[in-house]
């Protein structure tokens, strides 16, 4: 296109970086591009030149493009001059309808689709260009006119030619003219729809006034929105119009709305296998267009169909009949192209804003949960340093008395007494935390086998009995079944009847019972604990094997403990395949908990119940502390007491023991004494156990590279233990330690050598 020839578009924009967009866009479309930053800027270059389309933003310091448009609709020369807003703020739905109250053929939000901006401009270029050339028509005519009136000698044979240049002008502008109102056909269903996607709230409540559009200008007899399933699999019709309520159209739309497409399948079928347009004019029939013979009764003439996108991703298909040709078919797609791309914006935009209400309600609930998590571990460790501060207390004031001495043989036994009895309770507190943080990390594994429930049973009413007689409460059991074995852990099925027993004693008053009863119900075992203590709220049911949840949290609270016990027997009994329940009718109406463990490899007594005999509650096969005369223990623990501790624990039992603070000094004893077993601590300073470990085993054999080692040490995580036996150890052993269970782990590593 020659200079002369280009038409002017004008570019108004206060921001440089958006006029430099717009140039880009539209630079090698053909046009005569002119910029200006202000809008006095744009009536003076309106003053002189004639515009084919004005671009303009709505923001601007001084004159702004509302009142731009009102000065611009003003003069007579340029009241019809088209006007698209472009804003990225006002986009409100005030702004938009006061953009097209002002005569605007389109109002625009930023980030703009390049393309659709090309689509519009040029569509303007092209407008401005017709109707200069009906102009420069009408001027030749009125000049022929003045012409024919002067030259009268010639007047038949002018008079011939000039009406035969008539006809073909005439012609020609109706052609314009029904161009035109093509044009303004398709301008108004991309107005229409833009502003039916303005208003609406989803595509679903859009669907139906875009169809609508099609039909009222376009002239199409019916229309049909597809969007991809949530499978993605398969189209399905979201909505569907007819222009008229014909039996024949009707049949289309039941058909449509009650049928689904795959790929290549139908107009929508084959829209989505190529991702772009389809357009056929009477060429549809076979099993490839199911409603083919519909469309043919229905007198359709030509289908087309064009792709809904987002982005590069295919969402859905548009398709429209019609019962007669469309013409001009390229300028129809690309006006198509423009819709399917608006529509896609729209739903990701409406994706893009539901997904954040949803992040943001999501958000919204992780943050009361992180506020309760964060409440209940203030409550935690408030409690936690309550129960372990406790008996602290008594361990340090006891031992303060004992260490100023001036006690008497029978008090200092009472203090000892104390001593140990409050580092017992201490003890089954950190046991009580490490299960459930066994418990919670999945690492607490059972040792499943064959093993008599009635023993275990009443060795646990033996372990709770001097609790309850110290309340006068009285603890009776009975055995109703002849199920005397299952599969279970023998230990934790012992632990979970014993929390169970402590808990119905330490919420029975005094002079109250509790009362035990394994029985058999179908196919489970069950172990029940009934008692006639404090009872619990109906409101405090759900929550009674929660961790860490106590009835009464507060500081008057009456009871200690850190609410696990319950947890964990829940925990348990769900690793066995059971459960665990409980029942209550109210405060002061007492409690019942049962457990119920499947009936596996159980074993059936020919025995009497009542010929059973009872089990003290020790440990089966118990016989006090092995002796260790003979062996030699080496102790390598930075901590002076508890390495003393040790030392004369295992004297006691005939070992011959020496001790060192730390690795260089254990391995200076080495090379003079080699022990039989060697007992580390892993936290030391300058190197830990896990050095020690790695220099002994590296050692030659006769320097004692083979010497058995236990890890002992206050690092009980299972994660702990498997890293010492990974790093040589043969046994972890997790402090407080019990003395006879570690003399029976010496003497278990020292008697295969």
């Amino acid at each position: 296109m020659s200079e002369e020839s280009r038409t002017n578009v004008l570019l108004v924009d206060d921001r440089p970086e958006n006029l430099l967009v717009m140039q880009s866009i539209l630079e090698n479309e053909g046009h005569n591009l002119v910029s200006v930053s202000s809008g006095r800027e744009a009536l003076k270059f309106l003053l002189a030149e004639d515009v084919a389309l004005i671009l303009l933003d709505v923001q601007m310091p001084g004159l702004n493009g509302f009142d731009l448009a009102e000065l611009i609709r003003e003069r007579e020369k340029t009241q019809d001059t088209p006007i698209i807003f472009i804003s990225a703020t006002s986009v409100d739905e005030a702004y938009v309808f006061k953009g097209y109250s002002l005569g605007a053929v389109d109002y625009l939000t930023k980030p703009v689709s390049p393309e659709i901006v090309k689509s519009k401009v040029n569509f303007f270029a092209r407008l401005f260009r017709q109707n200069q050339e009906i102009k420069r028509q009408s001027a030749l005519l009125e000049e022929a006119n003045v012409q024919l009136d002067s030259m009268n000698v010639e007047l038949e044979l002018r008079v011939q030619r000039r009406t035969a240049e008539l006809k073909s002008s005439n012609s020609k502008l109706e052609k314009q003219v029904a161009s035109r109102k093509q044009s303004e056909a398709r301008l108004a269903i991309e107005h229409s729809i833009t502003r039916t996607l303005a208003q609406a709230e989803s595509l679903e409540s859009a669907a139906q006034p875009i169809l609508d559009s099609f039909c009222q200008h376009l002239g199409a007899s019916f229309a049909a929105i597809w969007t991809l399933d949530d499978s993605t699999t398969t189209l399905w019709c979201l909505a569907a119009a007819a222009c008229s309520e014909t039996m024949e159209l009707r049949a289309i739309i039941d058909e449509s709305l009650n049928g689904t497409f795959m790929p290549g399948i139908g107009v929508p079928g084959q829209v989505w296998d190529q991702n772009g347009p389809v357009w056929l004019d009477g060429e549809y029939h076979g099993k490839k267009y199911p409603r083919a013979q519909l469309a043919t009764t229905a007198g359709i003439v030509t289908a087309v169909g064009f792709p809904i996108v987002i982005g590069d991703e295919f969402y859905g298909a548009i398709e429209i009949f019609a019962k007669e040709k469309l013409k001009d078919n390229q300028s129809l797609l690309n006006m198509f192209f423009a819709i399917g791309s608006e529509i896609g914006q729209f739903v990701r935009r409406k994706r893009i804003e539901t997904e954040r209400e949803n992040l943001l309600l999501r958000e919204k609930t992780l943050r009361q949960q992180a506020e309760k998590a964060n409440r209940m571990k203030d409550e935690f460790l408030a409690t936690v340093s309550h129960e372990l501060r406790t008996p602290l207390n008594s361990i340090l004031g006891w031992g303060q008395i004992l260490n100023v001495g001036g006690l008497t043989e029978s008090e200092q036994k009472n203090a000892l007494e104390a001593i140990f009895r409050n580092a017992k309770s201490q003890s089954q507190l950190i046991d009580d935390l490490l299960d459930t943080s066994r418990l919670i990390s999945g690492n607490i594994h059972l040792d499943l086998s064959p093993t008599e429930v009635t023993p275990l049973i009443e060795a646990a009413i033996e372990v709770a009995r001097p609790s309850a007689i110290a309340k006068d409460i009285s603890i009776s059991y009975e055995f109703r079944t002849d199920i005397t074995t299952i599969t279970c852990d023998s230990q934790r099925l012992q632990q979970m009847v014993w929390n169970l027993l402590t808990n119905a004693v330490k919420f029975t008053s005094a002079g109250g019972s509790v009362y035990i009863v394994y029985d058999r119900v179908d196919s489970y075992v069950e172990i029940t604990v009934s008692d006639s203590g404090n009872g619990i709220a109906p409101e405090f049911l759900p929550h009674v094997f929660d961790r860490f949840r106590q009835a009464d949290s507060s500081s008057t609270r009456t009871h200690d403990g850190l609410g696990l016990g319950l947890a964990i027997v829940r925990h348990l009994a769900e690793l066995h395949g059971g459960s665990v329940s409980v029942t209550s009718d109210g405060l002061g109406q007492g409690a019942t908990f049962t457990i119920a463990l499947p009936l596996t490899l159980t074993i059936g007594s020919t025995e009497r119940l009542a010929e059973r005999s009872s089990s003290n509650g020790s440990k089966p096969g118990a016989a006090g502390a092995k002796k260790l005369d003979g062996i030699r223990v080496l102790i390598v623990d930075d901590d002076a007491d508890a390495a003393g501790m040790l030392r004369f624990a295992l004297s006691l039992s005939g070992a011959e023991v020496r001790t060192t603070s730390s690795v260089p000094e254990a391995f200076v004893s080495l090379s003079e004494w080699l022990p039989d077993v060697v007992l580390a601590d892993i936290n030391m300073p300058g190197e830990d156990g896990y050095a020690l470990i790695t220099q002994l085993r590296s050692r030659e054999p006769e320097n004692g590279a083979d010497i058995p080692a236990i890890a002992l040490t206050a690092m009980a995580r299972p994660e702990d233990s498997e890293r010492a036996l990974s790093s040589g150890f043969q046994m972890h052993i997790a402090k407080p330690v019990d003395i006879d269970d570690l003399s029976t782990a010496v003497r278990s590593l020292v008697e295969p050598r």
